[in-house]
């Protein structure tokens, strides 16, 4: 099993500690459709090496990191996402540590099978930049996810014929909301698969809270693979390259906003104040306070 491997289980592992209740129904044991209650703040790493996923959120709010981009999404909110590697950031919910989550999961082979006769899934390889996006929450959008209570309160009532007509009916509610034309056009966008670039996902993530080893999982690599094409890349080490352009975005901040040091900490991509207060003194040789004295005197000289 490689290092990638490993990561992803010991994750796991602690995922399952953190959910607090869980229905699903599956298709030829394969989870289709599920409800699922997790204790908050928790990070959850999600592979999906060859599934699509709908989620929708009747409680708490989610932080979500792919490779190309970074999504917020609130309580009563949807988002649709791509095949591809995922981090969520489950926020804690003001009235009480949990989140609850409907999440439908969108299997190609499945969908080619129900679609059979209608233009199923190409899956032509190619590049694509955006993994995830929110979906328009229209009145139908959500009838149809309240709708799915009365199954998980009576889950004798779900048969394998039912759950194919929620998938179904699921699609046909995505292309109201998408600009995709056809089935085919939908399955092509959720299915194609991704050639990642790794200026793409360290420039979106370049000043996230995230580690080497969190953007090696979402360029789907292992640590070592990802720090020898990083070198490559940049002719430097990633935790070198990564300090060295937060801490200068950090004095740009310092120079011109008003943001505390501690905002301009987190706001960079640090997750300790004194961590950074330490780097940015060995990268600069003063303080950040004393950085922003200087900067605001000089100022005020030129002025």
């Amino acid at each position: 099993m490689n290092m990638l491997a490993v990561s992803l289980r010991r994750a796991e592992t602690r995922t399952l500690r953190m959910i607090l209740n869980r229905q699903h129904f599956d298709i030829n044991n394969r989870c289709v459709i599920e409800k699922v209650t997790v204790r908050t703040p928790m990070r959850y790493i999600r592979i999906f090496p060859n599934e699509a996923c709908f989620l929708h959120f009747k409680r708490g709010q989610l932080n979500l990191a792919s490779a190309t981009g970074k999504t917020q999404i609130e309580a009563s909110e949807s988002v649709l996402l791509n095949c591809g590697n995922y981090f969520a950031d489950f926020i804690q919910h003001s009235s009480g540590g949990t989140i609850e989550i409907i999440a439908i999961h969108l299997y190609p082979d499945l969908l080619k099978e129900i679609y059979h006769t209608e233009n199923p899934p190409s899956l032509k390889p190619g590049y694509i930049k955006i993994d995830s996006k929110k979906i328009q929450n229209t009145v139908f959008i959500t009838q149809f996810v309240n709708g799915l209570n009365i199954y998980f309160e009576n889950p004798t009532l779900v048969t394998t014929e039912l759950l194919i007509l929620k998938l179904r009916e699921l699609i046909l509610l995505l292309l109201q909301t998408d600009k995709a034309a056809t089935i085919a056009d939908l399955f092509d966008q959720l299915f194609t698969p991704r050639e990642v670039k790794l200026k793409d996902i360290v420039q979106t993530h370049l000043f996230s809270d995230m580690t080497i080893g969190e953007l090696a999982t979402l360029a789907g690599q292992s640590l070592s693979s990802f720090k020898r094409n990083f070198q490559k890349k940049y002719n430097d080490s990633p935790a070198n390259y990564i300090r060295i352009k937060r801490l200068n975005e950090a004095q740009k901040l310092l120079r011109i906003s008003t943001l505390s040091i501690s905002e301009i900490c987190y706001q960079v991509g640090f997750n300790d104040l004194s961590h950074f207060s330490k780097a940015f003194k060995k990268h600069i040789g003063i303080s950040p306070a004393e950085y922003r004295d200087r900067s605001n005197l000089l100022q005020n000289e030129l002025n």
